[in-house]
């Protein structure tokens, strides 16, 4: 052996007595000579006759400095290795020696991460274990199965992460649902610095050019045109978030990715049963193709009926090895209680006629320009949303004459009237009543706002109340967030933050949080609460989100949001329950088209009923799968298959 690999590899060694060399402490063997402790009487093992000297080879060139990292076994080496233990070929004393080798190392050099000291987050325990799991015991191919909230898109990036420092991979492709392309792109690139593409012409991408991230929606994947261009690409990873789409093995979804080329597969669902124990065969098949032997075999030795398992104990051990999951019981992880307070104002006239107007300009809008697509109707919904975040909001795009000229000239008075409207209201009755909220009590607090401009007015108003403001935005640099955190932190008082700091930051020292405008996206709200709500608080934490009446927003609040619940979920389950509506349209732009063709508050108010009872049945069929999945995989906490 040499003894700067050993120091390297920080191996406990020792010189063996006969030959002089070093060798593992522990070892029976001596790694050179073969000299050792044996029984009185017995013959030291020799080498194979013309072996060569064994190498030991890291992944990748470490930096001077950098922990162990564990090397590999070439696939062939590793299966002769277990034909050798099971004795079904006989082993020399060349292969007792290796043997006595790899099981003398320490547990702690199994595998050491890069990743964790590159990325700017500290992931949990159990995040690192499934990402190792993933790496080693299952080499790089497997199904993170935690259940909701514990974090599987963090497992799944130190995983990527990790094969990307190692030059493990190149081309990688990641599916998820498309309402969750843009979360999953923001993540990875603020929580592990990667750059991730979203293909604006998918269908035209070829190997040459697939080197890279690639991030896409599965609903766009599998189309037609989309899937031929990725099918013919060798991928070194496909990477597919809430995979129980994946579940049946006669859908269009399962036939593709299963036939897409590559070398690693990761699947990411909480849910890896749902209605038949055949769409667990299918999810593990994808992974790892043959590892149940057939669908007969596995009907043989695992299933009673579609619903009823015969021995569970082999069944969660066999999975064990292809798949991680934790459950939230394991990790004792136990937040403090969430507290909502839903705080309606009545607005005063002029305000009243001004949201009035607004949303029959906006309508007047939509209806002249129906055939303009997507982006009459996202420019209209922006001004909705200013409209009940503050008039400062509504007028800097108003008076930026955004509106299309056709509109403009068509709608002048009542375009006129409305901007007059919005120079009338200096002070809404929401800012009011956040002054009071704030003033109200002196434990730091969280305010959230969609726009700079209410942002700016709120400040003014805080300030001029006597309070402590600190601002967060994306007009700041790095280093001048990072000072603002770091002054909120010690001086506590108010932080006015815009979506920028809705993902990304710990604030668990603060309790209190401030909706001033909401989200028309479920996932922003939950991630605006998961700052304070998260490990390490030890306060209950105080939601305030504060809406209008006889807007709009008030609607959202009323109907959608409390009727589905949302501030009583576990962090990260409205992702998992979206996933199972059946409109691949995101969230946010069709409530946007609901509030822009109802033609009236009660018809907006029966709309929202009805996404709202979609929702809810998303809800129930994944809250039943998870009882499914519960059934079949999970053992007592605390025990494990044997």
């Amino acid at each position: 052996m040499d003894e700067a690999l050993l120091n390297r590899l920080q191996l406990p060694y020792r010189l063996c007595a006969t030959c002089g060399k070093p060798t593992i402490t522990g070892a029976p063997y001596c790694m050179r000579c073969g000299e050792g402790t044996r029984s009185p009487g017995s013959q030291a093992p020799g080498p194979h006759p013309g072996a060569p000297e064994p190498a030991i080879v890291p992944l990748i060139e470490q930096p001077d400095g950098a922990p162990p990292i564990s090397w590999e076994i070439p696939e062939n080496l590793r299966h002769t290795a277990l034909l050798k233990r099971q004795k079904i070929i006989p082993s020399d004393g060349f292969e007792r020696r290796l043997a006595s080798f790899l099981v003398s190392a320490p547990t702690a050099d199994r595998i050491q991460l890069l990743s964790l000291g590159r990325i700017p987050i500290e992931p949990r325990p159990y995040q690192i274990d499934s990402a190792v799991s993933i790496l080693e015991s299952m080499r790089g191919s497997g199904i993170l199965a935690d259940e909701v909230g514990l974090g599987k898109t963090i497992e799944a990036g130190i995983v990527l992460k990790e094969m990307i420092l190692r030059d493990t991979i190149r081309r990688v492709l990641i599916l998820v649902p498309a309402s969750l392309v843009f979360q999953w792109k923001q993540e990875l690139e603020e929580k592990f610095d990667l750059v991730v593409q979203e293909p604006a012409s998918p269908d035209t991408l070829v190997e040459a050019e697939a080197d890279g991230i690639h991030l896409l929606s599965l609903a766009r994947a599998k189309s037609t045109k989309v899937q031929e261009a990725l099918l013919r690409i060798p991928w070194d990873l496909v990477l597919v978030d809430e995979a129980h789409a994946l579940k049946n093995h006669l859908t269009q979804s399962h036939r593709f990715v299963f036939s897409l080329k590559r070398k690693y597969t990761v699947l990411l669902t909480a849910t890896p049963v749902q209605n038949d124990l055949r769409e667990l065969y299918n999810l593990i098949n994808i992974v790892s193709p043959g590892f149940f032997r057939s669908i007969r075999w596995f009907r043989r030795k695992f299933m009673v009926d579609r619903f009823t398992v015969r021995e569970p104990e082999q069944l969660r051990a066999a999975c064990a090895r292809v798949m991680v999951r934790h459950r939230r019981a394991d990790t004792l992880i136990q937040l403090p209680p969430r507290k909502v307070n839903n705080c309606v104002v009545i607005p005063d006239e002029t305000e009243s006629e001004l949201f009035d107007l607004t949303m029959e300009l906006a309508r007047r809008t939509m209806s002249q320009l129906a055939g303009e697509g997507e982006h009459t109707a996202l420019l209209l919904s922006i001004l909705l949303k200013e409209s009940t975040s503050s008039p400062q909001a509504l007028l800097s795009t108003l008076e930026s004459a955004v509106l299309p000229r056709a509109v403009r000239e068509k709608e002048s008075l009542l375009l006129r009237r409305v901007i007059d409207l919005g120079r009338q209201v200096k002070v809404t009755a929401k800012m009011r009543e956040l002054v009071r909220q704030v003033m109200s009590d002196p434990e730091p607090i969280i305010v959230y706002t969609e726009y700079i401009e209410t942002l700016r007015t709120v400040r003014n108003l805080l300030t001029e109340a006597g309070a402590r403001v600190f601002v967060y935005s994306g007009q700041l640099r790095m280093r001048e967030k990072a000072e603002t955190l770091l002054a909120f932190r010690a001086q506590g008082g108010v932080l006015l933050s815009t979506e920028v700091g809705g993902q990304g930051l710990n604030l668990q020292h603060c309790h209190r949080m401030v909706n001033f405008d909401l989200p028309w996206n479920p996932m922003r709200l939950e991630q605006r609460i998961g700052r304070i709500h998260r490990f390490g608080q030890q306060e209950p934490v105080q939601i305030t989100n504060i809406t209008a009446a006889g807007t709009f927003e008030e609607v959202l609040m009323r109907v959608l949001l409390s009727k589905i619940r949302l501030f009583e979920l576990v962090i990260g389950e409205i992702d998992s329950i979206l996933a199972y509506l059946q409109d691949p349209v995101p969230l946010d732009q069709r409530i946007g088209r609901m509030i822009l063709e109802s033609p009236s508050m009660s018809v907006l108010t029966e709309r929202m009923e009805q996404l709202a009872e979609e929702i809810q049945a998303a809800q129930r069929a994944f809250t039943e799968d998870q009882l499914i999945s519960a059934k079949v995989l999970d053992l007592p906490a605390g025990t494990a298959p044997t």
